[in-house]
């Protein structure tokens, strides 16, 4: 009877050994450990053929011996560093935000989940290029390589360095590789992890000037005076509360006050906050000239670091929210950003801005207009001067703006490669 009970206890287990054996074949097979020779492993092995030539000329009993020990060391030498790197796992940890020209820390975890076997010498290379949307070929860039020491069993083992990206823009990860040598430095096994990974490197913020803020003001005297009297005022008087330490005295009102026999102060209704408007116009050359390329590239980066530091700016200081208009090959508007998790996301669609030859006004300035029927003041950040249909923008025509009519009521156009950036704007070293 007892016999009878343990046969299907038997044959689970000799079913779950066989699925445990297929999925380790699945796992070293889809993760393999490559092996080969290094220079000093040839020589070893020329060695042997040496020793093995010579004990079939001189028939020497202890020459064959001696080979099959130098071929033992070779095998010693090939199992220890496969099993040394196998189900190793290496995680990448990296800040929330990159900017470019700014060097930022990245941290690699090595993980051994084994249960008796540690790693040693494990050699672990990271490489990082700059890959746009819109090239092909990969801009080439150095690699960095890290030596673990030691990873005993169940443990993990991390490490730091320092990373700079020149540009803004999107980066990709080629993937990693570990690599040892350990025991004997007879063959070198390595582990290549192809997994693709992509990279965001925000725009360098810059310095605004203190006057940063006539960008979003009319050139009217009269305009500039209202506006300053209106962020003057606290706002309009709609009711009372009690007093609480820290209120003004000028806000008490006495007549309630001595109604109520206690101090009560009065409610502000704040006004609201302002609404900007920035419109950052992309317009790359023409000819396929390297130089006007190059010159091209370093005016458009100093176009979105100063959209960039604007909305960082905005953002940072509460004063309202901000619709930014991207003109580039896939144009995009955001609309009404006021939060820094907000911000956050237009940081990374202005580090992929790309403009080309050809333009996509029209196009903006229609998602534009969806967004906002009428805006009082435009702000236009571009890498051009400013085009003749804007001089009159009431008379411009559908085909010209791309709109039926000019919704903005008034339009400041700000050329960066003109001299009056650098009024407003210094860009991060």
């Amino acid at each position: 009877m007892r016999s009878v009970m343990l046969q299907p206890i038997a044959k689970i287990r000799e079913l779950s050994n066989r699925l445990l054996g297929t999925y380790r074949v699945v796992r070293h097979s889809s993760n393999p450990v490559y092996t080969r020779l290094t220079r000093e492993g040839w020589q070893f092995c020329f060695m042997i053929a040496f020793v093995l030539l010579g004990a079939a000329l001189r028939n020497a009993n202890l020459m064959v011996i001696l080979a099959g020990t130098l071929i033992g060391m070779v095998w010693v030498q090939w199992r220890v560093c496969t099993r040394t790197l196998s189900n190793l796992s290496v995680s990448r940890r990296l800040p929330r935000t990159l900017q470019a020209r700014r060097p930022f820390e990245i941290e690699l975890s090595l993980k051994n989940p084994k249960s008796w076997l540690g790693a040693w010498l494990v050699l672990v290379q990271d490489r990082l290029v700059y890959a746009p949307t819109e090239k092909s070929i990969h801009s080439a860039s150095q690699s960095i390589r890290l030596l673990f020491l030691s990873i005993p069993p169940k443990t993990s083992s991390s490490q730091r360095y320092q990373c700079t990206a020149d540009r803004r823009g999107r980066y990709q990860w080629l993937g990693l590789e570990l690599t040892t040598r350990f025991p004997l430095g007879l063959m070198k096994a390595f582990l290549p992890d192809k997994t693709t990974m992509f990279l965001i490197v925000h725009p360098a913020l810059g310095k605004l000037s203190p006057n940063w803020n006539e960008l979003f003001r009319k050139r009217d005297s009269g305009n500039r005076q209202r506006q300053v009297r209106a962020m003057s005022d606290e706002g309009d008087f709609f009711g009372l509360r009690a007093y609480r330490p820290g209120d003004s005295k000028r806000w008490i009102h006495w007549r309630s006050s001595a109604r109520r026999d206690e101090l009560v102060v009065k409610q502000f209704q704040k006004p609201e906050n302002q609404e900007l408007v920035i419109f950052l116009d992309l317009n790359g050359p023409s000819s396929n000239d390297d130089v006007a390329k190059k010159e091209y590239a370093a005016i458009e980066d100093a176009a979105v670091e100063l959209v960039a530091t604007l909305v960082h700016q905005i953002t940072s200081s509460n004063i309202g929210s901000v619709t930014v208009a991207i003109s580039d090959n896939t144009p995009t508007v955001a609309s009404r950003v006021s939060a820094k998790s907000q911000a956050y996301f237009l940081q990374e669609r202005l580090a992929t801005a790309q403009g080309s030859s050809s333009s996509f006004l029209g196009q903006t300035l229609e998602l534009l207009e969806r967004e906002h029927r009428t805006v009082d003041h435009l702000l236009v950040v571009s890498t051009r001067g400013m085009p003749e249909h804007f001089v009159d923008a009431k008379k411009a025509s559908a085909a010209t703006l791309g709109t039926t009519h000019a919704f903005w009521r008034s339009i400041r156009w700000l050329d960066v490669r003109s001299s009056e950036m650098v009024r407003y704007f210094t860009p991060a070293p």
